[in-house]
């Protein structure tokens, strides 16, 4: 583990394994979460000869969460990543990104092809429907002080694990411990409430996929609930090296249900795309 300064101005806690100069993937979680997310692939992916980086985004996890207007918009976080794989020495690296992450690792891999190995997307925004709440977002207050804190008890966060995984596995205690910890500092709840007024969480338009020239392997549980695959099938056919999986059964977590289906899938991919 290590804390990554960016010349974007924040910092960012950021996981590593495997050798230093082994060919490189990062791994990118989605919205409320962390790094923790892929602690079933981490190590596996390093052990199969990849240099792996795990990042907590901005916001999230023990990365700083700042909150200046403008701070969450799609545009910020494609140069926070461009800054951090600049400030790791990664030239070019495959990602696996899920759910928000997906959309800020493909329009990364948009403006920056030849910095892109191979994109590997879970649950992407930007290929299906997010639910209604997101619509609410510009509604809701700044919070004061720890407020926003006192907003996610536990139990909110158990809920939300019931609602992300589908029927293939099942979440521990301490999972839920892991990710209820962030939000105990409320610049982090404040972070992912702006997050949501800020963010583009809109489906992608054909015409913009079509100019992607990167790999992309897409990969949707069939009971995600998150983020609806409802573009899933049309929208991966645009992109010029696209491909959709379907994980039956599966939710929106499906590295978590099913790890060693996902790691297996990943390293497939990422042997496809040399």
């Amino acid at each position: 583990m290590q804390r990554l300064a960016l010349r974007t101005g924040i910092t960012l806690r950021v996981l590593c394994a495997g050798a230093s100069d082994a060919p490189s993937i990062v791994l990118l979680h989605g919205w409320g979460v962390s790094s923790y997310l892929w602690r079933h692939n981490i190590l596996p992916l390093a052990a199969a000869g990849y240099r792996v980086t795990s990042i907590d985004l901005p916001g999230h996890g023990a990365s700083d969460a700042p909150g200046s207007a403008g701070a969450y918009t799609l545009d910020r976080f494609v140069e926070h990543l461009e800054a951090a794989l600049d400030a790791l020495g990664i030239a070019r690296t495959a990602i696996a990104a899920q759910s928000m992450a997906g959309k800020v690792a493909l329009e990364f891999a948009r403006r920056s092809p030849a910095r892109v190995r191979a994109l590997l997307l879970f649950g992407p925004v930007g290929f299906g429907l997010i639910p209604p709440w997101q619509a609410l977002a510009p509604l809701m207050p700044l919070l004061p002080g720890s407020v926003p804190s006192l907003l996610v008890p536990r139990r909110v966060v158990e809920f939300v694990q019931y609602r992300v995984y589908g029927k293939l596995g099942w979440f521990s205690a301490r999972d839920v411990d892991e990710y209820w910890a962030p939000t105990q500092f409320p610049d982090v709840v404040r972070a992912q409430l702006q997050m949501l007024k800020e963010f583009d969480w809109s489906p992608w338009e054909p015409q913009a996929l079509a100019a992607c020239s990167v790999p992309t392997h897409v990969v949707f549980g069939t009971r995600d609930r998150t983020v609806r695959p409802t573009h899933a099938a049309p929208l991966a056919a645009a992109l010029p090296q696209g491909r959709l999986t379907w994980i039956d059964d599966g939710g929106h977590v499906v590295m978590e249900e099913v790890p060693e289906r996902i790691n297996t899938l990943i390293l497939d991919a990422l042997a496809d795309a040399r």
